[in-house]
């Protein structure tokens, strides 16, 4: 989805990027609940005068949590064509996610809290793509995957949506070590990838290592 550009009347279209940028930086000092008061200060702009930009709040936080999702899915399409294990690939993948929420817990809150994933479609187009893509990269190791696509990418939301809730639930109660979650999660969503492939006749040893995707 086309992210929105600057509104036609404003006379320095560069001030929508000094926004967002405010708006992430208010977000990772105050959390989620960030005030527009704040973001333009951030600014150096009068609370108005942000409204020249984005036409509600509302607008801007769509934008922002675009954004930010943008940044974190690269954090972990960054680990996307890796050889070794099943469990190997998967601990890799929830590692960059766990990760990059330790390092912006705010940020990943908002996320969360902006409800992206769920209420929103233009929110939730970007997530259901994200399903499609890993779900395309794994064809590549399981091709079998690809007969029923629309299953593989109900199990890969799914998962999506168990790392979601167990980052932030991690982050606001810090049971454990940030290791001792990424183990967990990994486990967790081989279980529920493994449950799946048998459900399709496939049965794959997770210790066993793969060779990277063909022509990747």
């Amino acid at each position: 989805m086309t992210p929105p550009r600057p509104r036609a009347d404003s006379p320095q279209p560069v001030r929508y990027e000094q926004i967002l940028e405010a708006a992430r930086t208010a977000i990772e000092e105050y959390g989620p609940g960030a005030l527009s008061g704040q973001i333009a200060e951030r600014a150096g702009l009068a609370r108005p005068n942000v409204y020249r930009y984005f036409s509600t709040k509302d607008e801007l936080d769509r934008a922002l949590a675009r954004s930010i999702h943008s940044e974190l899915r690269a954090a972990m399409q960054a680990h996307l064509d890796l050889p070794g294990t099943p469990i190997d690939v998967i601990h890799t993948l929830v590692a960059a996610q766990v990760k990059w929420a330790d390092r912006h817990p705010n940020l990943y809150r908002f996320l969360v809290s902006a409800g992206y994933q769920r209420r929103s479609p233009q929110r939730t187009v970007q997530r259901s793509d994200f399903a499609a893509e890993i779900n395309e990269f794994a064809a590549h190791y399981i091709p079998r995957l690809a007969d029923d696509p629309d299953a593989a990418e109900a199990t890969f939301v799914g998962l999506i949506g168990l790392f979601d809730a167990s980052v932030l639930r991690w982050l606001n109660q810090p049971v454990g070590t940030r290791e001792q979650l990424i183990d967990r999660l990994t486990a967790q969503a081989w279980l529920i990838l493994d449950h799946h492939l048998r459900e399709i006749g496939i049965q794959v040893d997770p210790a066993v290592a793969n060779m990277p995707p063909a022509g990747r």
